[in-house]
């Protein structure tokens, strides 16, 4: 918990960051800009899955040979960086002729110099990683979200257009590793050695197929509305994905940052694993549930509001996408506990299906449906992976689903009776800031209220001491 305070402090100021410059972004630059960027971003996306090759996350579980095993995993990661580069040279105008936009061939070339940079850090992040000390990683992160708002906001009042994110993007990469090398300085030079490798590997094989099912599950739809609707579409989609999905994608990545390496510890208590993850599911939905449902109910306000009217169409997959945005935020913790058990077969099923569904769904559902169609089909995907994950869960530790779904019934009944009152005292008024404000406000204290009275204090107790934990003090010269 004291490391979820650290985490969960540091992505609040990242998300506020992450929303405000959206915000003032879209004000600026057209869905064309968004759209744009946001086809390198995917492919981005997939080649730092590859990369990574779950080589970290290896090397932070293992017991013995920790500083050789950091030097092979920085020699594989230079490795595939270079070999990725190369394919993205190769493939780059292959992939702006397919959408029509030479501009992409330019983009994505510049946006794969990230894949040299994040290397620099790598043995900074497995060693911060498993010290648990977190304090660092969330200053680093908070310093990679500023410096790309800073120098993407910049970059567009200077005209930049869509250079404006992309250059902002590898700012922030670069100021993130920069503040992680900061806190751990440790040198490690590149090394090879085969059986070694052979082992950090063998561990990533299933965290690598598990990450590239996640970049199709993720990303395959806006590669076909890219291509069915067009750019500006896709750039509809990527500010509805920004602000429909960030808050509940913001509160997965605290939960992972801090539930992985922290159940590697007591991977070989059952008890406490489970109470880990049935306790996990309760304090993410105190958070989640009012913050996800509330975007969603107040999503048409929010989008003339503060967007603009040029981004009302959308409002609808904002609404829809925030309740995929809760449904990720409570998938991580039971995925952190397979990983932790050294048994990631069960994600890399889970996404390989996932990842088939949506290719075989997802272009009818685009031709047919539009934006909103694809919206309704990641969500129900992504309902259906929180389904599968507690059935797995309640068979290897007996858990009945009774017991892993009450804590969180207090959080999830007050949420949703929230969103009612919410969703209809929108359709009433007219869209104003005043009124923005005014529901916001009201939501916070009905949902607080309610939670206070159907958890009988409790969970609004522990509420209220997550946010005093995120500012822990030293007393009595501790």
């Amino acid at each position: 918990m004291r490391n979820v305070s650290y985490i969960g402090a540091s992505q609040i100021i990242v998300l506020l960051l992450t929303l405000l410059t959206m915000t003032v972004l879209a004000r600026m630059l057209t869905p064309e800009d968004f759209g744009i960027v946001s086809i390198g971003m995917i492919f981005m996306a997939l080649f730092a899955s590859v990369q990574d090759f779950g080589v970290l996350q290896a090397i932070v579980q293992r017991d013995s040979r920790i500083e050789k095993s950091i030097s092979v995993g920085l020699a594989l990661r230079w490795i595939i960086a270079a070999i990725l580069a190369a394919i993205v040279i190769g493939l780059s105008s292959l992939i702006a002729d397919f959408y029509g936009i030479p501009a992409i061939s330019l983009v994505l070339i510049v946006m794969s110099l990230n894949l040299f940079v994040q290397p620099v850090a790598f043995s900074s992040q497995v060693l911060l990683t498993r010290r648990l000390s977190f304090s660092p990683i969330a200053f680093a992160t908070i310093a990679q979200v500023l410096v790309l708002a800073v120098v993407s906001i910049a970059l567009a009042l200077l005209d930049f257009s869509y250079w404006s994110l992309v250059i902002g993007s590898l700012s922030g990469s670069v100021a993130l590793v920069l503040v992680l090398r900061y806190y751990e300085n440790s040198a490690f030079k590149p090394a090879i050695e085969t059986k070694l490798a052979k082992e950090l590997l063998g561990f990533g094989k299933h965290l690598l197929v598990t990450g590239l099912m996640a970049f199709v599950i993720f990303n395959i739809d806006q590669l076909i509305i890219g291509k069915v609707l067009g750019v500006v579409a896709l750039g509809i989609y990527f500010m509805a994905v920004k602000f429909g999905r960030t808050i509940g994608e913001q509160i997965s990545g605290t939960v992972n940052k801090v539930l992985f390496p922290t159940m590697a510890r007591i991977k070989d208590s059952i008890d406490l694993l489970e109470a880990s993850y049935v306790q996990s599911l309760r304090m993410i939905a105190i958070v989640a549930v009012p913050l996800c449902l509330g975007v969603s109910a107040l999503s048409p306000l929010f989008v003339e509001v503060v967007l603009g009217k040029g981004w009302l169409d959308a409002s609808i997959p904002i609404a829809i996408l925030s309740f995929q945005g809760l449904l990720n935020a409570l998938i991580p913790p039971a995925a952190n506990v397979f990983v932790s058990i050294g048994k990631p077969k069960y994600m890399s099923v889970q996404a390989t299906i996932q990842a088939a569904v949506m290719v075989a769904a997802v272009y009818p559902v685009t031709v047919l449906w539009g934006i909103n169609g694809v919206c309704v089909l990641t969500t129900v995907l992504s309902l259906g992976v929180m389904v599968y994950f507690m059935v797995v869960f309640s068979r290897i530790f007996k858990v009945g689903f009774v017991q892993m779904l009450l804590p969180m019934a207090p959080a999830l009944v007050s949420g949703l009776a929230t969103y009612a009152l919410l969703f209809v005292a929108v359709m009433l008024v007219d869209a104003s800031f005043f009124w923005l404000v005014v529901f916001a406000a009201l939501g916070t204290m009905v949902y607080l209220v309610l939670l206070h009275f159907s958890s009988r204090g409790r969970d609004l107790r522990d509420f209220l001491g997550l946010l005093w934990g995120a500012f822990p003090q030293r007393r009595g010269g501790q």
